[in-house]
């Protein structure tokens, strides 16, 4: 999979743009704060209908937008794949005086669709330098990478994960009401049921994912260091007392559900004192060991970057077999804080994908090491040929 052309409309630091790419190895070079995150990032919006930089739609507009009419970010890309060719177009709108708050509006090859019907169409996987935190952060963060991975794949996994949610923070209510003495604890069974029949689909499918990307993120990991280091990934469910990652593995739905179910009755009253719901997906952790270590405690920053971007590597061969098409690499200045040799051994790692872009600010030395890769300029909001 390649996008062989992005169109940008009122997009961060971008008012009108019209780029055509090939497929191959791509170079974005630039001074900082040009717009070249803002090309990468336009194109993983496209892929997860979620940007991995703000939660804030709003953010997403030209900050001019809005003196020549309503604010409206325009974002479109083609893309070849191995079923065919696919147009994926979103429009951000901003507030106005129509318009209490941003929203978002999709099309999939020119006909209007829901955000489940888009993810996933155009594949990509997306590195930062933020992406450090995937190991040291908050587990809301690796959470989160699951959940985006899971669902360019399978969009089951989207429909439970948005039901989930929703149904958490109405049991999160609930627990609040009783608590208050303005509500009965019969009442959480309803609520209880569906977090039981979405979370199972949730954890079941985390559960395989996570087996699966810990062996290809091991493998990344020994290439990228030189075989001197080894990561594991660790699965640390919420999902059932005393249950650890082993104890899922292999359990239907049914199975699953029921044990939760259990647990919940067995922690009511402690979850009604919290006013919160503390058992289920929301609250599952990944852990990273570094030779046996943990890597948040014990880990350099180097290793943490390391670590960081051999998941990345996990999850590009991850989607790759889950849909026989290549995702798009996207790669924000992947290449700083390394030495030499583990800098070749991320442009090693990249041989094969059909599509990688790279942004860099080290423009000497980037053009150096890698002979024969298309090269643009970005200045201001602009992005020239060589």
């Amino acid at each position: 999979m390649y996008v062989r052309h992005l169109s940008l409309s009122d997009f961060r630091s971008y008012r009108r743009l019209e780029l055509d790419l090939p497929a191959g190895l791509l170079l974005f070079l630039g001074r900082n704060a040009q717009g070249k995150t803002n090309l990468l990032e336009a194109v993983h919006l496209l892929s997860t209908v979620r940007s991995p930089r703000t939660s804030t739609d709003a953010e997403l507009i030209n900050w001019e937008a809005s003196q020549d009419g309503p604010p409206v970010a325009r974002i479109v890309a083609d893309a070849e794949r191995r079923a065919g060719a696919v147009r994926v177009e979103m429009a951000v709108r901003g507030p106005d005086e129509g318009h209490s708050r941003a929203g978002k509006r999709l099309r999939l090859n020119g006909v209007p669709q829901r955000a489940s019907q888009v993810v996933g169409h155009i594949s990509s996987v997306f590195f930062t330098p933020q992406d450090l935190d995937l190991v040291g952060g908050p587990p809301s963060l690796r959470r989160r990478f699951l959940d985006i991975t899971l669902s360019q794949v399978d969009g089951r996994y989207l429909a439970a994960l948005q039901d989930y949610t929703k149904v958490v923070l109405q049991r999160n209510a609930l627990l609040r009401r009783i608590r208050d003495g303005s509500a009965r604890p019969d009442e959480l069974s309803f609520w209880e049921s569906r977090m039981a029949e979405s979370g199972a689909y949730i954890v079941k499918g985390r559960t395989g994912a996570i087996g699966r990307l810990a062996e290809l993120a091991a493998t990344a990991h020994r290439e990228l260091s030189g075989g001197l280091e080894e990561l594991r990934l660790v699965y640390e469910p919420r999902w059932a007392r005393d249950w650890t990652a082993a104890d899922m593995t292999g359990k239907d739905q049914a199975a699953l559900a029921a044990a939760f179910l259990d647990t919940l009755a067995q922690s009511r009253q402690q979850e009604i004192g919290a006013g919160a719901s503390l058992w289920g997906p929301h609250r599952d952790d990944l852990l990273f060991l570094i030779n046996g270590r943990p890597a948040a405690a014990f880990a350099s920053r180097a290793q943490w970057r390391t670590a960081a971007l051999a998941l990345r590597l996990a999850e590009a061969r991850f989607l790759l077999d889950a849909t026989g098409d290549h995702p798009v690499l996207l790669l924000d200045d992947v290449l700083s804080e390394m030495d030499d040799d583990r800098r070749r051994a991320v442009l090693d790692a990249l041989a094969g994908f059909d599509q990688v872009w790279i942004t860099s600010a080290e423009e000497e030395y980037v053009r150096g090491a890698i002979p024969g890769a298309q090269v643009f300029t970005v200045r201001e909001g602009q992005v020239f040929s060589g």
